[in-house]
């Protein structure tokens, strides 16, 4: 589903590149750069670099292997590795680089709980020489397939790709919602690319891993950076649109309903309380975020309880939580088993079935047998109502809009049998001698339970239905 995941920049390019390489006339990227300064506390920010000049993939794709299967493509959010840099003899080493990044992320909330919303496949790409440009130092150049090479824009760490070639070598893949371009390096390195939905990382460098999540931070979650660069900038511009960074002072966003209101004063387990710490979106005043420190603020650290709301509800607009449903018909008999497959967090979900819009009690499952609701008859509706009930959302309008899903089925119902056998519009003894007649038979008129035989359950619903 490419493009369906899109990273919302937090305000106009001119307020906030941290540098602007592109000179007039030259195609560029937007590139996140974010890697540890002082204290260990990010810096860098987005910035303009010339693109990578596309070039054939040198080798070809050597083959494609999905490494986490969770279901079908196409209601999952699907994670594609492209290597560069790797001789077709080093690809062995390769994919082991891809499992492990897929784990770390994997130990992450609020990756962890949603694991079973993602598939994840490598691409094997063959590069002509092995490395990546400017590794170990600047001025070395290497032909590889996706021409990714470190001092992109000037900035060593910045760890740049080529946009087009890492798209093609992804579109290999079952589907793509993610690009992961994983140099073959030891050096510490990465990027994000925020309209392409792309982040490098080098292969054996475990800090590089930490940058390849907090890049999904943008990419995923639509979240800011919660770092500033110092220097005693102030925030002049508008709210941002970003969940995570806001203008507000805490009794504002709590006055307004704005933001992270509603988790102001959590504490949250190896985070900290939640309110508003002044110094984020790169401006060391003027703007304001919720912890004093998070995975988009510094390395090593977890997503704050803002962040990890974001990214849930982003995960859950790509991925319906129903997948399926039995009988698959919109039209079910009366006596039918009526369940739904669904896509379950590793909490689970929340099952309410419903008889005509009215709570059916103690359905609280994925299934339901239509015989055990007496009243049910022709035409009525049974509704399935899933909802992800996660506390690690407390946004209900979200929770409404993405987060819930539900499935309809309408009953056919056989007609009541009619004991007016001789149609005169009254059940009277001239109906009850024509079942007489044929007491015993089958196949016969006063038949009307349907069993085959005139006996004593027809007798039974003509007398119910008496009228004299």
């Amino acid at each position: 589903m490419p493009g369906v995941i899109t990273c919302l920049f937090l305000c106009g390019p001119a307020a906030v590149l941290a540098g602007d390489d592109c000179p007039k006339g030259t195609d560029c990227d937007l590139v996140y750069s974010c890697h540890p300064g002082l204290h260990g506390v990010l810096e860098g920010g987005p910035r303009l670099v010339p693109s990578v000049a596309p070039s054939p993939l040198a080798g070809g794709v050597e083959g494609v292997e999905t490494i986490l299967l969770n279901g079908d493509p196409s209601n999952r959010v699907d994670l594609v590795f492209v290597g560069d840099g790797y001789l077709e003899p080093e690809l062995s080493a390769y994919a082991p680089r891809c499992v492990a990044a897929l784990e770390a992320l994997f130990d992450e909330e609020p990756f962890t709980s949603y694991r079973p919303f993602f598939n994840a496949h490598r691409v094997d790409v063959v590069s002509a020489e092995s490395g990546v440009d400017n590794d170990p130092v600047e001025g070395i150049d290497r032909n590889t397939a996706l021409g990714m090479a470190f001092w992109c824009g000037g900035t060593e760490r910045l760890l740049c790709v080529s946009v087009a070639a890492a798209e093609q070598a992804a579109a290999a893949a079952p589907d793509v919602d993610q690009i992961f371009a994983v140099a073959n390096s030891t050096k510490y390195g990465g990027a994000g690319y925020s309209g392409n939905d792309i982040g490098t990382f080098s292969s054996d460098n475990s800090a590089s891993l930490q940058v390849a999540i907090h890049e999904l931070g943008h990419s995923l979650g639509n979240l800011a950076d919660e770092y500033h660069y110092g220097g005693g900038s102030t925030w002049t511009g508008t709210e941002p649109s970003t969940a995570n960074i806001s203008t507000l002072e805490a009794d504002e966003m709590a006055g307004s309903s704005a933001k992270w209101f509603r988790w102001l004063g959590f504490v949250q387990p190896g985070v900290g309380g939640h309110d508003t710490f002044e110094g984020a979106g790169y401006h060391e005043f003027g703007l304001f975020r919720p912890t004093a420190n998070s995975m988009m603020r510094e390395l090593n650290q977890r997503f704050n309880m803002p962040g990890r709301e974001a990214l849930i509800i982003e995960f859950s607009k790509v991925v319906d939580l129903i997948e399926d449903r039995i009988p698959a018909d919109s039209i079910v008999p009366a006596d039918a088993i009526a369940s739904v497959v669904a896509v379950e967090p590793l909490h689970g979900l929340d099952y309410r079935w419903e008889h005509d819009g009215i709570e059916i009690p103690n359905a609280t499952t994925s299934m339901l047998d239509l015989a055990t609701i007496a009243t049910l008859e022709d035409g009525d509706l049974i509704s399935v109502i899933v909802t992800d009930s996660t506390d690690m959302v407390r946004d209900e309008a979200a929770r409404a809009d993405w987060m819930t899903d539900r499935m309809d089925w309408i009953v056919s119902a056989p007609s009541a049998p009619d004991p007016d056998l001789n149609g005169d519009g009254r059940v009277d003894g001239a109906d009850l001698g024509i079942m007489l007649l044929y007491w015993g038979s089958s196949g016969t008129p006063g038949d009307l339970d349907g069993d085959g035989q005139v006996g004593g359950p027809d007798l039974g619903i003509m007398l119910a239905g008496w009228t004299g």
